[in-house]
C-alpha cells in the first residue's frame, strides 16, 4: 500500500511543472491559467471515511502540464489531422489522412481541463451532435486515447489545449447553446 502511494506521488510530481510558451503561437501565456492547482486538503483517515471516502468539496483536478510538450504530443499523435488550430504551423501530411473534426482555436477558455482530459480518454462520454463531431453511428468521431497516451502526455496535451484562448468560439450569455463562430477556419 505504501509503495503504491509513493508511485502515485512520483507520477503526480513528474507530470507537474512550469508551463513554457511556444514562440509564434496564438496563446495567452502571459496570464495565469484560469484554473490553478487547488490547495492540499489535510484530513485524517477517520474523517475521510466518515465523509463517504472523499473530503467535502473535493473535486478531481488535472495537474499543470507543459504547454510546449503538449504541442509536441499533439503533433506526434497527429491530432492536427482532424483539428484545426488557427495560427499553428502543423505538418501538412498525416499518415492517417485528414478528417474534419472541430476546430480547437479558442477552446482553452471554454472548458475546464478535466473536460478536455475526459474527451481524450472517453470521447463518447459527451457526444456533441453535428457535422465533424459525430459519425454515422451517432457516436463521437474522436478515437479514445486511453490505451495509447501516457498520463504525462495527457496532462501536457490538456495544458496545450488550455493555452488556446484566442480566436475561435465566443460564448454569449443568451442561454445554453447560444454561440457565435468567429474566425473559424476550414480544414486545408
Amino acid at each position: 500500500m505504501q509503495r503504491r502511494a509513493l508511485l502515485v506521488v512520483v507520477i503526480a510530481l513528474s507530470v507537474t511543472g512550469p508551463s513554457a510558451p511556444v514562440q509564434g503561437q496564438m496563446h495567452q501565456m502571459d496570464k495565469p491559467p484560469a484554473t490553478s492547482s487547488p490547495q492540499p486538503i489535510r484530513i485524517t483517515m477517520d474523517q475521510l471515511h466518515a465523509q463517504g471516502g472523499v473530503p467535502r468539496g473535493w473535486q478531481f483536478s488535472i495537474p499543470r502540464g507543459d504547454v510546449a510538450e503538449g504541442r509536441r504530443v499533439f503533433v506526434a499523435m497527429e491530432c492536427f489531422a482532424c483539428h484545426e488550430v488557427a495560427g499553428e504551423d502543423f505538418p501538412r501530411d498525416s499518415k492517417r489522412g485528414r478528417d474534419a473534426g472541430p476546430a480547437l482555436t479558442g477552446m482553452g477558455g471554454h472548458h475546464p481541463p478535466e473536460y478536455f482530459a475526459e474527451s481524450i480518454l472517453n470521447p463518447n462520454r459527451v457526444i456533441v451532435v453535428g457535422p465533424g463531431y459525430t459519425g454515422p453511428d451517432g457516436l463521437s468521431k474522436m478515437p479514445s486515447y486511453a490505451d495509447t497516451m501516457t498520463l504525462k502526455q495527457l496532462v501536457d496535451v490538456v495544458a496545450y489545449l488550455r493555452s488556446l484562448t484566442e480566436g475561435g468560439m465566443e460564448h454569449h450569455g443568451r442561454g445554453a447553446g447560444a454561440m457565435k463562430m468567429e474566425g473559424s477556419m476550414k480544414m486545408k
